[in-house]
């Protein structure tokens, strides 16, 4: 019966809800999902678990952030239904770019924060397709078909908006040189909890001390590539306000000082609140 309960609410959390608001005139699923973001209890055990650490670092209040998560949530989702039944200039059309990016060697680096599917094609529209760093997919690590299938069709997905193959962990930093030696450009996400004992920090978020993965800063240091700080974030009308920083290679601390900013600005847009617990260091 649990899993059942399961397959059902990731059925309409990744599935139904998402590809209902997709398939409606943009500006009426917009609409469509703020108010289902303000009236169900969608995605809500991250929800809740995120709202107790909002209000630990943030305060304020409670209800407007969950509607704000849920939406960023539902977008985020939907997002990947858009880019398979619209066209890349219309994806496009709706973002607002902080100034343009050079191209060369460069290395990506965002966070799960906003909606970032669409960066993707943005960036390869700017002549700098980029290879996305991801985990392989075991179906055993998701707790239903519905999140194991979608999460199958969002990789495709990523191959085909990239126009580049991704690149996958386990020998990941040797591909990411050569992408970088060859000038391209290599896209990873860095706010992802350390696996095992607790790490030692190299990083203050909130006033706290963590630990955030070095390898893509690492690998942009040894290959001489910048770093892009990159992250878009879908804002009440619909429209995509693009955040762009191309730094030199710089420490964990630096790129967790400016998205710690980013995330200040908008909280309901960070993914990650309730596991903000797995990031702490010693």
């Amino acid at each position: 019966m649990l899993r059942l309960r399961r397959e059902l609410s990731d059925l309409a959390g990744y599935w139904a809800l998402p590809l209902l608001v997709a398939l409606l005139p943009y500006r009426a699923g917009i609409a469509l999902a703020r108010l289902v973001a303000r009236t169900f209890p969608l995605y809500d055990a991250a929800a809740q678990a995120g709202l107790v650490e909002v209000r630990a670092v943030c305060g304020g209040d409670g209800q407007r952030w969950l509607a704000d998560f849920r939406f960023a949530q539902l977008i985020d989702r939907a997002d990947l239904f858009w880019a398979l039944t619209r066209r890349r200039r219309f994806l496009h059309s709706l973002m607002d770019a902080s100034p343009e990016v050079d191209r060369g060697p460069l290395l990506v680096v965002s966070m799960h924060f906003g909606q970032g599917l669409w960066l993707l094609s943005w960036l390869r529209d700017r002549g700098m397709p980029a290879r996305f760093l991801s985990v392989r997919f075991d179906a055993t690590t998701f707790a239903s078909t519905a999140h194991h299938l979608y999460a199958r069709l969002r990789m495709a997905t990523v191959r085909r908006l990239s126009g580049v193959p991704p690149i996958y962990t386990g020998g990941a930093k040797r591909e990411i040189a050569a992408t970088l030696r060859e000038g391209g450009v290599a896209y990873g996400l860095i706010d992802v909890p350390a696996a095992g004992a607790v790490a030692p920090a190299n990083a203050v978020l909130f006033g706290a001390p963590v630990h955030w993965p070095t390898g893509l800063v690492d690998s942009a240091r040894a290959e001489g590539a910048d770093l892009l700080l990159l992250t878009a974030c879908c804002e009440r009308n619909g429209r995509r306000r693009v955040e762009a920083d191309r730094v030199a290679a710089v420490d964990v601390q630096t790129i967790a000082a400016n998205f710690e900013r980013r995330i200040r600005a908008q909280p309901g847009a960070w993914h990650f609140w309730h596991l903000r617990p797995a990031f702490a260091a010693r």
